[in-house]
């Protein structure tokens, strides 16, 4: 199902129905954030993209109570990593096709460096008349910006587009002023379900998907077809998430709507063990 703005929505009643539908499932939730547009704001140049403090110190608080928190973005690893600076987390990056559970353990569910590489030449070459657009090899996908000139974008479009059809195995993506080919098998939603099969294997986890980008849209629906998973788009536009927020500043008060969630659950679960200690006593 798709899902749009509505107009009568205030901010406060978004995160109110979000807290109500963290109220309504009592299994351990896990966190599936993608990071440009959700955690940190977009920027032109991708370099100059930062977590804010509040949000990086939230999530660790998140973590304290063991909660899992995984990044699932378009970025490489180590660009993601980088934003998370004293924060180790897994994170299923260049759109899920590597998942890196830790520094040491990383899965990868395809890798073309040689294909890229063809590709990124030919790319070169097709951009030369347009130095503003930017060109990112990320070794198994390549990426062509136009950030800096959003007006050019039917020409980046067209140049992509003819690549696309010398190379019809990759899928093409479109996101915020960029188009990527990438492996047939990068899905975020995948991605996310691969996480979640190790994580099950141990204990059932509500999934929780945080994104804001046309790319997000697998982890959404998969997350939607989750047994009372949350999906959250932030911004504006047509979604398969259920939910929305309006910003990375509204992303930060979900936050605390969550940890809040998860420090009472703890309360009453913890009532719960003494009232059985209790009653033990008693007999």
């Amino acid at each position: 199902m798709i899902y749009k703005s509505k107009k009568n929505e205030s901010s406060s009643d978004n995160l109110e129905n979000l807290r109500a539908d963290l109220a309504l499932d009592h299994r351990k939730k896990c966190l599936f954030l993608d990071i440009d547009g959700t955690l940190c704001d977009f920027k032109i140049n991708p370099n100059d993209c930062f977590i804010p403090s509040n949000t990086l110190f939230i999530l660790d608080k998140i973590l304290s109570y063991n909660i899992p928190v995984i990044a699932v973005t378009g970025r490489d690893f180590q660009s993601a990593h980088k934003l998370f600076k004293y924060i180790n987390l897994p994170i299923a990056a260049l759109h899920g096709s590597e998942i890196y559970l830790s520094h040491e353990k990383k899965i990868i569910n395809s890798k073309k460096s040689l294909e890229i590489s063809h590709i990124y030449k030919l790319l070169v070459d097709s951009c030369s008349p347009y130095p503003h657009f930017f060109i990112e090899n990320k070794t198994t996908s390549i990426a062509l910006h136009y950030r800096k000139c959003p007006e050019l974008h039917e020409n980046a479009k067209k140049i992509i587009l003819e690549i696309h059809e010398l190379f019809p195995h990759l899928k093409l993506i479109e996101g915020k002023f960029v188009f990527e080919l990438i492996s047939a098998e990068a899905n975020k939603g995948l991605a996310i379900g691969k996480i979640l099969a190790l994580l099950n294997q141990t204990e059932i986890f509500t999934p929780i998907f945080i994104g804001d980008d046309q790319t997000d849209e697998d982890g959404f629906y998969f997350v939607n077809h989750y047994k009372n998973g949350i999906s959250i788009k932030v911004g504006d536009g047509l979604t398969h998430a259920k939910h929305r927020l309006r910003d990375i500043n509204q992303v930060y008060d979900f936050f605390s709507i969550f940890l809040e969630h998860i420090q009472n659950d703890g309360k009453n679960n913890l009532s719960s063990n003494n009232l059985s200690g209790e009653k033990t006593c008693l007999n």
